[in-house]
């Protein structure tokens, strides 16, 4: 799961201490406030909620596969979006460390290592390649 809230990301407690997350490399309100079109930070959030998958009647429909990657401490993501997808609608499969941030990053599992040891194996099964 990256970049793509589902419900509690829209709401404006998260975003209220999601945008002073020290894991994104700029500020990301302006970053949130050009994606959203909208000038400050009331309208930011009052702006989010409509966007809820939940509050659209979305998350119960059908979807194609998914694998969904985060970390527990994750200040970006709330983890929390992660289980509720995972107890609504198509099955899904997920990886989560206990340790991690953002898309599951910590000290042991770094970018490369959730690449290639969670990421890859997971799509080149969905391609109905075999691992060796």
């Amino acid at each position: 799961m990256h970049g793509v809230g589902i419900h509690h990301y829209y709401q404006p407690e998260w975003q209220q201490t999601a945008v002073l997350s020290p894991e994104y490399l700029f500020d990301l309100f302006p970053a949130r406030a050009v994606v959203y079109d909208v000038e400050t930070m009331e309208e930011f959030l009052a702006y989010g909620p409509r966007l809820s998958l939940v509050a659209r009647g979305l998350i119960d429909q059908p979807s194609a596969p998914m694998l969904l990657v985060n970390g527990e401490k994750d200040t970006q993501q709330p983890i929390s979006d992660l289980y509720l997808l995972m107890k609504r609608g198509d099955p899904k499969l997920a990886w989560v460390n206990p340790e991690g941030g953002h898309m599951g990053r910590s000290e042991k599992w770094p970018d490369a290592r959730v690449r290639d040891e969670v990421v890859q194996p997971w799509l080149l099964r969905q391609l109905g390649i075999e691992l060796n």
